[in-house]
């Protein structure tokens, strides 16, 4: 059984559940900064209509407000509030991934303070240019994962800010756009990438965006000592160093990219395209959870730099859901290469699903492990 908890809001009583759903739930599907937002938005009574919903996790604030479009960079996201949605009975509401900008900014912004600071202020920064004087802009967040400059940057974007006191271990900030100019948006990230020969840039909320990490790099080592592969899919991609590297080395001859941040898809595309820009034809993107509705066919080879944490939360079950959705889409003999820290089980999940692991290569943070299809 998954779990279903009642969320109990101004706004109503609401059945939620987390996405990926699993067993034995601990985790509810929303927290006390959920709940501070939705009782200032009822406080000021404005109502859920005229409200954006920015980052929400698991679709309480959209759930709660039906409000005009929840603004995300996660396709988890959206499938969660999709589910809790139609879980309560309550109409779609229209999703903009991070990579669009808003038509408009609405009365009121209900924007959870996302785990990337550059993210926070790229957001805020686009909210700045659209939002006409007087609009408000609630953020809010738990307070063991809050930046000390949240307020600051809120000030600096928006308009006047007010840090509300703590409760319930999470905070609110408030702020009123104004009539200062705002500052442009943080430049993207790059980098100098050694084994691909190449710079890659990267968007304000990809995954080690202005370094190559020492996971990717341990695995990009034992790249070259891999069979060639007619399709190789890069899963949880970033921005595409694993699958370019792949395809400079002659082991990819078509090439996936997967991942649930639409930002990682668009910077592995931009990516993609300065690298190899006559190779367009050779190289698919694919945003959604892992592989789990991918609708291409089975890869020979898939690299992985599997995440362990979902959101904030660090668990392994992000990273062993992909390794079965890698065996569910590999062909019969096809592998997975993967790295993953030292400490994670992975073995254990690997061994069910595969036929043969071995290992080749670790150092003091990380193991590569290739895996082989039965």
């Amino acid at each position: 059984m998954t779990s279903t908890e009642s969320c109990q809001t101004p706004f109503g009583a609401f059945s939620l559940r987390r996405y990926p759903a699993r067993r034995n739930e601990s985790l509810l599907a929303w927290c006390a900064a959920d709940l501070l937002l939705l009782e200032e938005i009822n406080r000021l009574g404005i109502p859920g209509n005229q409200t954006l919903v920015v980052n929400d996790e698991h679709g309480a604030l959209t759930v709660a407000l039906q409000p005009q479009a929840l603004w995300t960079d996660s396709a988890l996201t959206a499938l969660a509030t999709q589910h809790n949605l139609a879980l309560n009975q309550r109409a779609d509401i229209p999703v903009l991934w991070s990579i669009d900008k808003p038509s408009h900014v609405p009365a009121l912004t209900a924007l959870r303070v996302p785990k990337q600071l550059p993210y926070f202020e790229y957001q805020l920064h686009v909210l700045a240019t659209l939002a006409p004087a007087g609009t408000r802009v609630l953020a809010a967040g738990m307070d063991k994962h809050l930046s000390p400059r949240v307020a600051e940057l809120l000030e600096r974007y928006i308009g006047p800010t007010e840090r509300h006191r703590g409760q319930r271990k999470a905070r609110l900030f408030s702020a009123t756009r104004d009539q200062h100019n705002a500052p442009p948006a943080p430049s993207l990230a790059r980098y100098y990438c050694e084994p691909l020969q190449a710079e890659l840039t990267a968007m304000s909320n990809v995954f080690s965006q202005d370094r190559l990490d020492g996971g990717s790099r341990l695995l990009l080592a034992q790249l070259p000592g891999l069979e060639p592969a007619a399709t190789v899919v890069d899963l949880a991609c970033g921005n595409g160093v694993l699958g370019l590297t792949a395809y400079r080395l002659g082991i990819a001859r078509e090439l996936v990219f997967a991942d649930e941040s639409a930002m990682a898809l668009a910077s592995a595309r931009d990516n993609a395209a300065s690298v190899f820009p006559a190779q367009g034809d050779h190289f698919y993107f694919y945003h959604g959870d892992g592989l789990a509705a991918y609708p291409g066919e089975d890869a020979q080879l898939i690299v992985c730099n599997p995440p362990f944490h979902l959101n904030h939360v660090v668990d392994d079950y992000a990273g062993k859901r992909l390794l079965t959705q890698c065996a569910a889409h590999l062909q019969p003999g096809g592998r997975l290469c993967l790295v993953a820290n030292r400490h994670l089980d992975y073995p254990r999940t690997l061994r069910r699903k595969f036929d043969r692991i071995d290992e080749l290569a670790r150092d003091d943070r990380f193991i590569v492990w290739l895996a082989r299809r039965r």
